[in-house]
């Protein structure tokens, strides 16, 4: 007897990324810039399967639901959670619904988007491998007649697209309990198309994982307190996962053997909050009771403002969970922009209980903490923003000359109008709009990356799980450093040139030393 309801998502989420998390920005590349051998083996390598196909380390929101799945009612025979390239070897007749997991279906969130844009256009590796899954889907689909419904962040991305490729229903929002009642709707015969818009869940219905997920995540938060416009997470309720849970969740992970733990939340710093002042007792008690269990973890997200508010834990967590310069903490952090008006328009609550106007010097007093306990943070920025002018490009290229020096990434991002957010009905913002301070924002910011990249870069190639993807890593990167040299210098001289030049490129156009090349990577170890 076959599976009921059957799991999975797009290898670009099907994967561990070789144990660093940092390597899926790299899907976020026109296909064509990455070359097939290093996107399969090191970027997204397979996930391991039991003798059931089931996957071993499946990323986290599907673990959610399969476990949404079994509290409603179903039976583990009934449920599997598969990679895409097992497919075939788990859907039968028995098999009623598919259900996708998807963030970055067709390739628009903000980083993609930007990549894409300044490469030169093209399909990026996300949107390719996940019209690879809906393309076998669709065959198998034909042959078994069961329905597929997608969720996740990434649904948005779909919406007027989703009946041509053979999609029966979205779901946006949480799907802990919505997908299980329209999987019993299904089964009992009714029809079931169209979108779906999931309600909040409430903190006790949240499910606990039944399983390890992929490179240990485990959610502490859910939602936003800050209400910016351009982010859809601040869309739902805030809520913070009661730390027993959290603590069995890590400690399935722990138990299965995964070596780190990635705390899934907007800002580490307001576990236990009420509204936007950081709860430090609380957060010490996140911090000593995961430490009991494994000192190898980090969150996901920090702010500046919560950064600022309790500079003392930013030392207390450090020595508690052990980051050193050898082994640093890299959260994720939004600074968005240098203009106190942007900030004032559009996230007014990200610099609380500051104002807008301090925003600037915020943003570099932060990463002086965050740099002095080893925190060196991956800083994002969005040009184009509703209202922004020239005076506001400025302002953000005078908070970059004063974060010169510090140990961080500074990537800006086009703006884009993520659905589910307050500006889902702006329009994106292209290349075209660019004024030559966009351009020299650009610029500065890939000085400082490839600065910052060259010192960081062997202590991020020591956390890699593969010795072979070591050495593919680290030369495809030098690659793509000594390429951004060149490029930084057509940026101010000549930007469109650049543009036209890099989408003429397809490195998987079959070339005698490219093979050669790579089977020279393989074997050098």
């Amino acid at each position: 007897m076959g599976y009921t309801i059957v799991l999975t998502s797009d290898r670009a989420t099907m994967t561990d990324y070789s144990g660093a998390d940092w390597l899926g920005f790299l899907l976020c590349l026109p296909h064509r810039l990455v070359p097939r051998p290093v996107m399969y083996n090191v970027l997204a390598p397979k996930l391991k399967v039991d003798e059931e196909y089931r996957a071993l380390t499946p990323p986290y929101p599907l673990r959610k639901i399969e476990a949404a799945l079994l509290a409603a009612g179903f039976k583990e025979s009934e449920v599997i959670i598969t990679t895409p390239e097992y497919l075939h070897k788990v859907i039968t007749d028995d098999t009623e619904v598919v259900g996708v997991h998807v963030l970055d279906p067709l390739g628009k969130a903000p980083v993609s988007y930007t990549l894409a844009s300044l490469a030169g256009g093209g399909e990026t590796c996300t949107q390719y491998l996940f019209m690879k899954l809906m393309n076998k889907l669709r065959k198998l689909k034909h042959r078994y007649r069961f329905k597929i419904i997608v969720g996740g962040p990434g649904t948005w991305q779909l919406k007027e697209v989703y009946t041509k490729i053979g999609i029966d229903a979205l779901i946006h929002g949480e799907g802990e309990l919505l997908f299980p009642e329209i999987c019993k709707k299904v089964l009992s015969g009714e029809e079931i198309s169209g979108e779906f818009y999931a309600p909040t869940v409430p903190v006790d219905k949240i499910p606990t994982i039944r399983g390890p997920s992929r490179n240990g995540l485990v959610q502490i938060t859910r939602g936003c307190p800050r209400r910016c416009a351009f982010c859809n997470p601040t869309m739902f309720d805030f809520r913070s996962i009661p730390l027993p849970q959290i603590l069995r969740e890590v400690e399935v992970n722990v138990r299965a053997g995964i070596r780190g733990i990635g705390l899934v939340t907007e800002d580490g710093f307001l576990y236990g909050a009420n509204g936007i002042r950081v709860n430090v007792d609380a957060v010490k008690r996140l911090v000593d009771s995961i430490a009991k269990l494994t000192r190898n973890v980090g969150f996901c997200h920090v702010s500046i403002s919560s950064i600022l508010q309790a500079p003392n834990l930013v030392k207390y967590i450090t020595e508690v969970w052990e980051y050193s310069e050898d082994k640093p903490y890299i959260p994720q952090v939004g600074i968005e922009t240098g203009s106190p008006k942007l900030i004032s328009i559009h996230m007014g609550g990200k610099p609380r209980p500051w104002t807008p106007d301090d925003w600037p010097w915020m943003c570099v007093e932060a990463t002086k903490i965050m740099n002095d306990n080893c925190w060196y943070p991956c800083y994002t920025m969005i040009l184009g923003l509703p209202g922004e002018e020239e005076s506001d490009v400025v302002a953000t290229v005078e908070l970059v000359d004063e974060l010169k020096g510090t140990k961080c990434w500074l990537f800006p991002l086009l703006m884009v109008p993520m659905g589910l957010s307050r500006l889902e009905r702006e329009k994106f913002f292209t290349l075209n709009f660019f004024t030559d301070t966009h351009w020299e924002l650009l610029a500065r910011c890939i000085e400082h990356d490839i600065s910052f990249t060259n010192w960081i870069l062997p202590r991020l190639l020591d956390r890699l799980s593969s010795g072979v993807a070591r050495k593919l890593v680290e030369r495809f990167i030098n690659l793509g450093l000594k390429t951004m040299k060149d490029v930084v210098q057509l940026i101010r001289s000549n930007p469109e040139k650049l543009i036209e030049e890099a989408s003429k490129v397809d490195v998987n156009v079959p070339s005698p030393r490219i093979l050669l090349n790579l089977v020279w990577l393989l074997i050098r170890r």
